[in-house]
């Protein structure tokens, strides 16, 4: 399972750098940047601001990497020793669910600025975008944050 998140993460990273190589020289000298929930732009800049998103979720890649090489006492919780040996492959799962979630967030966001600067329909695909996205990142953490409580009520019956 680790290669299969490992390589959701790097599509999603290389996705975010292909759409705006792909599209940079056609796009406008300004683009929307930032979008209020309705999908109006209230936000412009330069065109290479697209590279903002890509290199954060470079940074959010590399950092989520970094996390699975800490130490086991990195990792703290209401758990005993056995808990917690139970519990850090939880925590590494979910860190690097979310590793993948976020560089397609980035890839997602990058997607949108470069659809809309070519003229595509705001308010369909802003909100396409913010809705299943929160709903997928609350969903992870809300699924591995139950598994480590279990380990806790675990402890709580013995």
């Amino acid at each position: 399972m680790k290669a299969f998140h490992e390589l959701l993460a790097v599509l999603g990273l290389l996705s975010a750098i292909f759409v705006v190589a792909f599209n940079y020289r056609e796009l406008p000298h300004q683009i929307a940047t930032h979008f209020g929930a309705n999908g109006v732009a209230n936000g412009w800049d330069v065109k290479s601001s697209l590279w903002f998103p890509v290199g954060i979720a470079c940074v959010v890649y590399v950092g989520m990497t970094l996390v699975r090489f800490l130490p086991p006492s990195s990792f703290s919780g209401p758990f005993n020793e056995e808990q917690r040996a139970a519990a850090i492959p939880i925590c590494l799962d979910m860190v690097a669910w979310m590793k993948a979630e976020m560089t397609w967030i980035f890839a997602g966001a990058t997607w949108l600025m470069v659809a809309l600067a070519q003229g595509h329909n705001p308010e369909k695909l802003t909100l396409w975008f913010i809705f299943p996205v929160s709903g997928v990142v609350f969903a992870t953490v809300i699924y591995h944050v139950a598994r480590m409580m279990r380990l806790s009520a675990a402890k709580a019956d013995h």
